[in-house]
Formats: structure tokens, sequence, C-alpha cells
């Protein structure tokens, strides 16, 4: 191996970084009281911006059901090729429900105020249920006590927007909405949670961005690392402060001095 070969080595062995386990988990042990008081104001901070500073939001929904034919169908047999049928109209009854002519009949005959069809249509969604002539009108809005009622409004004028635009077909109402008890958005104690974790992973980030950028040797093992050599022997820390006793010998000398004076002012007046 010629000299250029052993140069190229030793650098590449100087660029490897050896990371230590055991050193990130003691790293991150002693600053473990520090972690946790970030993680928990994190948490607390989160939990208060969800609670005043988030306005709640409220659901309602209504459920209705696909007829591909009239209303007096129910007393006969209902057949595979009905039920795909029913199927198949489910996106048509949805796409009529989600029109302003519908939000127009809900707001004149549900007797609803204060909304124009716009601001109606930003606030209703409607859902499929998967492989069934049955979907969902859902409202979501602000006013806990208004979204059901607009639920059922929309839920009522869509039946007669569907049995006016497709001949043949109605859509009946299975479950009527109710008012909500809870808050559907923000959910407080999932916020609380998640600023609790980010709040612990930040910290973590900083202790550990803290320990790798302090190159400073704190121990014989690192001093070993650096140097390549063994560590022989380890100087015990010494108190150089010799202020004390100097302090001490000068005040001793002082009073032999001031001893002296006196004695020869006592042979004086002798």
């Amino acid at each position: 191996m010629n000299l250029e070969e052993k140069d190229v080595i030793e650098l590449e062995d100087e660029g490897e970084v050896n990371i230590d386990l055991m050193e990130i988990f003691d790293a991150l042990r002693s600053k473990f009281a520090w972690i946790l008081a970030a993680a928990l104001f994190c948490g607390a901070l989160a939990y208060a911006i969800s609670c005043f500073l988030i306005k709640p939001m409220y659901t309602a929904q209504a459920v209705l059901v696909v007829n591909n034919k009239n209303s007096n169908a129910y007393t006969e047999a209902i057949n595979q090729n009905q039920i795909n049928t029913m199927i198949k109209l489910v996106p048509t009854y949805q796409a009529i429900v989600s029109t302003k002519s519908a939000m127009k009949r809900a707001i004149n005959e549900g007797g609803i105020s204060g909304y124009t069809p716009e601001e109606l249509l930003e606030m209703v969604s409607t859902q499929m249920m998967e492989d069934t002539g049955i979907f969902a009108i859902t409202v979501r809005g602000e006013e806990q006590y208004e979204v059901a009622d607009i639920a059922n409004a929309v839920a009522q004028s869509g039946t007669s927007e569907i049995t006016k635009y497709v001949e043949g077909t109605t859509a009946t109402i299975v479950d009527r909405a109710v008012v909500p008890m809870e808050q559907s958005s923000p959910n407080n104690k999932r916020n609380a949670l998640i600023g609790f974790l980010l709040g612990g992973v930040l910290s973590c980030a900083i202790v550990l961005a803290i320990y790798f950028m302090d190159t400073r040797l704190k121990k014989s093992e690192d001093f070993a690392k650096v140097m390549d050599a063994p560590v022989l022997g380890v100087i015990q820390g010494m108190n150089f402060n010799t202020d004390g006793p100097a302090k001490n010998g000068e005040a001793k000398g002082g009073d032999k001095k001031s001893e002296g004076n006196n004695k020869e002012k006592s042979g004086g007046k002798r």
C-alpha cells in the first residue's frame, strides 16, 4: 500500500460518524423533564386554541331510499334487476338534490330563513351507502339547532325535485335528522394529543441538535476516540485559588506588624 492510498483510507475513516444509541438515549433522558414540560405546554396550547379560537361545527344527517317505481311498488316483490337499477339511480338523485332549485324549494317550503341557496349548497353534501339504493344528506354548520331543520327541509324538497325531474320514480325519507348533541369538529381531545406529540417530537429534535453540535470532550472515552490513543491517566480536579491562604498570611503578617508597632510605642513611653 503506497502513501497516497493510505491517506485516502485515513480520510474516509475521518469522514465516518459513529452514533452511539446509548449516548443518544442518555442525552434524551437527561433532558426528560424539559421534554415533558414542552410536550405538556404544546398540548395545553393546542387544546386552548381548539376550544376558544376555532368555531365549533355541528352535523345532522337525513337518509333517503331510492325507488325506481311508484310508491305503491312496495306491494310487489323486488328482484335483483330492480335493486341494480336503484343503485344506478342514486348518483342522479344526489345531483338533483344538490341543485339551487332544490335549495330554493327547501328555503320556501321548509321555512328556513337567513340563508341563500348558495350558502346552503356549501353546507349540504350527499353520500351514497355502498352497494345500496340509499343515500344520506348531511348538513354541517355552526348553529346546533338549525342543521337538523335544514337537513330535513333539504330531504323533503329533494324528494319533490326527484319526482318532478325523473318520472316514474320516487325517493322516501328513511331517517329524519335530529339535533346533534355534540359538536362534530374540532375534536378537542385529538388536537390536544396531536399538540402533545408534536411538542415532544420537536423538543427531542432540539435536544439532539444541541447534543450533536456540542463538540467538547467530556469523557476520557471521547478523548480516546478523537486522538486514537489510549488514556494513560486522568488528573482530578484541583483548586488553584490561592486567594484565601494569601489573605490569611497577609492578615497574620499584618497582625504581627501591628503587634510590633504596639511594642515600639509602649517602649517609647517607658
